[in-house]
């Protein structure tokens, strides 16, 4: 990379796959870098997807990570949570936020908009995929995976649940499951795997109502409900963008970027692509 022209001090906040490629860029540059990440570990959500099985491969890229980051000298702090009046502290004279996105926890499903919340999910045992790959519940026997998206987070999430001998039933509104694992090779070998180890689907259906000991569904093809029994709903929908410290530090002088998923959800190549660009404009 060309050096930049004026050393600055950079702090990043978030260190996902945005937050380690802005850090590490502007690190190799000649800049002066603060990551800071709220958690115990580098990798956001991107470290959890790591732990679904066969994709080990994403723990590798981290370690990597880690060691461009010490041999760049960045002050990697972890455990430090940011709020818009620790910022000043950081004496920096850049702010970027990497701060990633977060299940909205609301069951709000894109096939059904003009439902913003999933009735009855306040009667509990629901989960995002992000809760269940961090082991923080305990989901019961038979699982049931509501799947919006069609890549690794849903389908990865029910692998390991399957791995872990759970009775795993995917519900997905495509006509199909891994829709967007269609262009790689992991389509028919992850499908198969899948059915190997026990798990069902259904296709082209969404939810309406969480019951707590099941859920009622719709066919888009014929408007049919039916009831579909289950321990517990995890959820694999669009999640939003963790953007609060961008919006406290709207109604104060500090400029500020924001990068990756903290302006709104993609996939991690998209996230390290713009790391990666505003890096370089520094």
């Amino acid at each position: 990379f060309t050096s930049a022209a004026i050393k600055k001090r950079v702090l990043v906040v978030g260190g996902g796959p945005a937050g380690l490629e802005t850090a590490r860029v502007a690190a190799e540059r000649g800049h002066d870098v603060v990551l800071a990440e709220a958690s115990s570990r580098l990798g956001g959500n991107f470290l959890l997807a790591g732990l679904q099985p066969r994709r080990g491969q994403i723990l590798d890229l981290l370690g990597w990570y880690e060691r461009q980051l010490s041999k760049l000298n960045v002050d990697v702090r972890l455990n430090t949570y940011v709020e818009a009046p620790d910022i000043a502290s950081f004496q920096a004279d850049t702010v970027i936020l990497a701060t990633g996105s977060v299940s909205p926890e609301t069951g709000f499903q894109k096939a059904l908009p003009a439902m913003p919340s999933l009735p009855g999910i306040e009667k509990g045992n629901v989960f995002s995929i992000e809760s269940v790959m961090a082991r923080h519940p305990r989901p019961g026997k038979r699982v049931l995976l509501l799947d919006e998206g069609g890549g690794w987070r849903g389908c990865g999430t029910a692998w390991k649940l399957a791995e872990d001998g759970h009775q795993v039933t995917i519900l997905t509104p495509d006509p199909l499951i891994g829709k967007e694992l269609q262009r790689t090779a992991a389509d028919f070998p992850l499908r198969r795997t899948l059915r190997q180890l026990g798990v069902t689907w259904l296709l082209d259906v969404s939810v309406l109502e969480w019951h707590g000991d099941g859920v009622t569904i719709v066919d888009h093809n014929t408007r049919e409900e039916s009831f579909v029994p289950g321990d517990c709903l995890v959820l694999a929908t669009t999640n939003v963008a963790a953007n609060w410290l961008a919006k406290e530090l709207e109604s104060t002088s500090q400029p500020f970027m924001e990068v990756g998923d903290a302006v709104a959800p993609r996939q991690a190549p998209y996230a390290f692509h713009e790391g990666r660009k505003v890096a370089l404009r520094l």
